[in-house]
């Protein structure tokens, strides 16, 4: 999956959104993504509720869902103007730092997060 051309066929504006979760690593070629998550600001949110997106949960809040995307406004408590400053930008796409996934995927530890915190673990010691 293009990950870039997904998020950038949505014509969000720009700094208005995130991709959180999983997302960096497809984008660095840790291991393949099957959906793109991402942070936007409140008014993006309202704007694709508007336009009919679905709605589904995430364990903290009601997220719009359409395709491979599931959006919402908040991650690990934090808005976007959280998030964003601590992004890595790869080919213009904001994503959520490998770091701060880290430390989102030993909070859960679920069976999927211990096999992505070896493989991040094993990129960031060869990087």
């Amino acid at each position: 999956m293009n990950i870039r051309q997904e998020i950038l066929n949505l014509n969000l504006p720009k700094d208005s959104f995130i991709v959180v979760g999983s997302g960096i690593l497809g984008a660095l070629g840790i291991r393949e993504s099957n959906d793109i998550d991402m942070i936007v600001t409140q008014s993006v949110f309202d704007l694709l509720d508007r336009s009919g997106w679905k709605h589904g949960n995430w364990v903290d809040q009601v997220v719009l869902q359409k395709g491979l995307f599931d959006i919402g406004t908040l991650w690990m408590g934090k808005t976007l103007d959280g998030l964003i400053k601590d992004a890595t930008i790869i080919g213009g796409i904001p994503y959520l730092s490998l770091d701060d996934l880290l430390t989102w995927k030993r909070e859960k530890l679920r069976p999927k997060d211990i096999r992505d915190v070896e493989l991040i673990l094993a990129f960031k010691e060869i990087a």
